[in-house]
């Protein structure tokens, strides 16, 4: 049921996947080595907090295909974690499918106020399932400055 979840999410939430950018494109001879490598789900979810703060630095200076390219790579993080860590429950895997749907149609849309509704419900799913969990002390929240003073945010024009 789990890898039915994680393959619908896939399928069904963005249209374009960031490994489709060229240069991310793994060499044919580490996949071996990358079956014997399983990262902590910490250390995934540390990489999805970095990629919501882009995720809301994107949206919200309406650089929409930086968004779409941002939620598609946290979509992602969170159907490998589906994926290999078979101990988070299904609800709580299934309670990001409509906020990133919500999400996904905002960014095609070019839509602001609908992500920003998106990304309040994204967190409030973070966040009711890192309570379950029982590290309910991480809060996920909007981010009120970037971390990254090297990344232009703002559309290129």
């Amino acid at each position: 049921m789990r890898l039915l979840l994680a393959a619908i999410l896939a399928l069904t939430v963005l249209p374009v996947r960031g490994d489709e950018v060229p240069f991310a494109q793994p060499a044919p001879s580490l996949d071996q080595h990358r079956q014997s490598y399983t990262v902590a789900l910490s250390d995934a979810m540390e990489l999805t907090q970095l990629r919501h703060i882009k995720l809301w630095l994107a949206g919200n200076a309406k650089n929409w295909p930086l968004a779409n390219y941002e939620l598609t790579q946290l979509k992602d993080t969170f159907d490998k974690a589906a994926v290999l860590y078979l101990n988070i429950p299904l609800e709580y895997i299934a309670s990001v499918e409509k906020p990133l749907g919500t999400l996904a149609d905002a960014v095609a849309a070019k839509d602001s106020v609908q992500f920003r509704r998106g990304f309040m419900a994204l967190q409030t799913a973070c966040n009711e399932c890192h309570k379950a969990a029982d590290v309910g002390f991480v809060v996920i929240q909007t981010p009120t400055v970037s971390v990254f003073p090297d990344e232009k945010f703002a559309p290129v024009r």
